[in-house]
């Protein structure tokens, strides 16, 4: 049996983990508060625009029209994964999402958001075209570089982690230019602002372009705290997890160490009666 001053150490040590594990699972709680926010106010905003954008092209056909002179006539594959280690096996999912559809390398590109993606993409050996970091913060981040380098693709493929409960994450594929077209359409009509009424510089062509761009970034952008959202979902998951196995450790090693002193009284017992029956007979 195992001396209780041992058992004692690694109660101490366990009783440090389930602390540690449970400041983590506050922390993730927190961060899932915020992006929840944020997500609220992007679909807010999105909504704004949308209703400024749609009387800015006149003929619907044109409305978020990928232009043939700007297309590299390539598609994109974006990729978003955590950027440590610690995304559980869900980060192995969406890569394997993404290779069941990797069905025409030579015309597609692999770009990353998150630096887990590139390990496991390279494992793999499917080339990385553009890899971008995961943005650190919650609130106030920014996906115009990301934007810029998927402007001249053809179409647009983003897959990443969904979040649907705080206790389920799955994998998701979604076509970017189609999932604003989609957020556009659950936008009520607003007042139509149209060249007719209004004189635009440089140009009304122009301005919609560039509001295209923004949409197009706050669709991204909505894409990542999500997947962030989800992050931090499966992190609590797993700290909840490693807390009530803690707990149970900890009730396991006082009921050994509870033992272990009985026990050890036990020894000690025998050790005086063995001492006293001895010198009785002297």
């Amino acid at each position: 049996m195992r001396r209780a001053l041992n058992i004692q150490q690694d109660l101490t040590q366990i009783h440090t983990v389930e602390d540690l594990t449970e400041v983590f699972e506050s922390i993730a709680s927190i961060h899932i508060a915020k992006i929840r926010d944020r997500v609220v106010a992007s679909k807010s905003f999105f909504a704004e625009l949308w209703q400024t954008y749609e009387g800015l092209r006149i003929d619907p056909k044109e409305q978020l029209a990928r232009h043939k002179e700007n297309s590299n006539g390539r598609d994109a594959y974006v990729i978003i994964t955590s950027e440590g280690k610690l995304s559980g096996e869900i980060d192995e999912k969406i890569i394997e999402t993404m290779r069941a559809a990797y069905t025409r390398p030579d015309e597609t590109d692999v770009i990353t958001i998150g630096s887990h993606g590139i390990a496991q993409l390279k494992g793999h050996k499917i080339p990385v075209t553009q890899s971008f970091h995961l943005p650190a913060g919650d609130i106030n981040f920014t996906v115009t570089p990301i934007v810029e380098a998927l402007n001249p693709y053809r179409h647009i493929s983003v897959f990443y982690q969904t979040y649907e409960s705080l206790r389920t994450q799955k994998v998701a594929h979604i076509e970017l230019v189609s999932t604003v077209q989609e957020l556009g359409e659950q936008v009520e009509e607003g007042e139509i602002v149209s060249s007719r009424d209004y004189i635009f510089e440089p140009g009304i062509e122009q301005i919609a372009d560039y509001m295209e761009s923004v949409m197009m970034g706050v669709a991204l952008g909505q894409v990542i705290m999500e997947s962030k959202l989800a992050q931090y979902a499966s992190r609590f998951n797993a700290m909840n997890s490693a807390k009530h196995r803690a707990s149970d450790l900890v009730r396991e090693y006082r009921t050994q160490y509870f033992h272990a002193k009985r026990g050890e009284s036990d020894e000690r017992l025998k050790e005086m009666i063995k001492v006293i029956k001895y010198r009785g007979r002297q």
